[in-house]
């Protein structure tokens, strides 16, 4: 049936995905009820250890990964949770993720549009029905294996389009970094810029690995699902509502069946089909995570094109010191020999002494700074 809320058990009565979005002590409670095994907190999903990401107790699976969302212009990470039990998917969450929006609108359209028209009048069958009739339904139109691949599947294209972004992102910081600046910039507002510069890249990188822990996570999840038959058989179910028309009743997932060397399929053991979609989501994870590994390159790659421009700027502060600093030792000298008070000194009686020294500190100037300038720290000859 669509989505509704579940306040008592008589609500989530033939529910199958039950999602817990900031859940009060009571949803807690009644969730830990139906579960019949406690719910992890926030706490317990922020653990960063495999064995408290994923873990197995009393049948069920215990699934936990960072998870990345873009909300406007800001990037933020928390953690979500995912319990796969017999009958139920439980899913912890603290924060509105697209994904499961999407998903939860593609299940209650699957149901919906496999319920009866209402007030339909009951047609006649004939007595033989023809070979092309589609076999009456089961009772559970999806379980919660199936739902868990669509979530993983809708998380993994929600990164891919947070991806999209990262690049667009990097692509846009390397046009400023790399643009010829057409005028001469004050040295306040360089400064600026140059901070502005190393922020914007730190954000970058900081993105890029919040993203790898997602990507991470969201592997081990889907390479436990993917060789969940190694440790546990699962049964073949023949289509999925969705992913493809119904054209058999599905055999409940959790259903315990013996196997030729005496095992039997665990709850969380998916069947053949969504084993080769978790398959091909690990393939999507693997691309990802490449390319996540690529912009990390990317941006090491401005982090030191932007110190080199800052180092730049730095040498041409400094040479404009040098230049100051030298030009000023000469006629500092001259100033200090002529003010000496020494009694013979033979420009001390001389009618064009003064005029004299202050031609010579000139030309002590003057030289130097041609000096400079054919050398082109001062813009000049290159």
């Amino acid at each position: 049936m669509p989505a509704r809320a579940v306040e008592t058990e008589d609500d989530a009565k033939n529910a199958v995905w039950l999602d817990l979005l900031n859940p009060t002590p009571q949803e807690l409670a009644l969730a830990e009820k139906l579960c019949g095994q406690p719910i992890p907190s926030l706490e317990d999903l922020s653990a960063i250890e495999s064995s408290s990401r994923i873990s197995v107790r009393n049948g069920a699976a215990f699934l936990s990964s960072p998870l990345l969302r873009k909300s406007g212009s800001d990037f933020q990470t928390m953690p979500v949770g995912f319990i796969l039990t017999e009958k139920r998917l439980f899913t912890i969450r603290f924060q509105f993720y697209l994904a499961f929006e999407t998903v939860a609108q593609l299940v209650a359209d699957c149901v919906t549009s496999a319920m009866p028209p209402p007030h339909t009048a009951p047609e006649r069958q004939s007595a033989q029905p023809p070979p092309t009739e589609i076999p009456p339904q089961h009772d559970t139109l999806l379980h919660s294996g199936e739902i868990l691949v669509a979530l993983i599947e809708a998380i993994v294209d929600r990164l891919a389009d947070i991806l999209e972004s990262m690049g667009n992102l990097l692509d846009t910081l390397s046009h400023d970094i790399f643009r010829a600046r057409t005028q001469q910039t004050p040295i306040r507002n360089v400064a600026v810029w140059q901070r502005n510069l190393l922020q914007r890249v730190g954000e970058a990188g900081n993105l890029c690995s919040r993203m790898r822990d997602t990507l991470l996570g969201m592997e081990r999840i889907a390479l436990f699902l993917g060789e969940s038959r190694k440790t546990a058989s699962a049964i073949p179910v023949t289509g999925f509502a969705l992913c493809t028309p119904r054209t058999a009743p599905p055999t409940p997932l959790a259903m315990a069946a013996p196997e030729e060397d005496g095992k039997t399929t665990a709850a969380y053991a998916l069947s053949g089909i969504l084993r080769a979609r978790i398959t091909s989501v690990s393939h999507d994870l693997s691309s990802l995570d490449a390319y996540v590994s690529q912009s990390q390159d990317k941006v090491e790659f401005l982090l030191d094109a932007t110190l080199g421009f800052i180092n730049i700027e730095q040498n041409g502060v400094m040479k404009v010191l040098t230049v100051v600093s030298f030009i000023g030792v000469a006629p500092t000298l001259i100033a200090g020999i002529y003010g000496m008070n020494f009694k013979d000194i033979p420009e001390l009686n001389w009618s064009f002494g003064y005029w004299y020294s202050l031609g010579l500190m000139a030309t002590t100037i003057v030289l130097p700074l041609l000096w400079f300038w054919k050398k082109g720290w001062l813009g000049g000859i290159k």
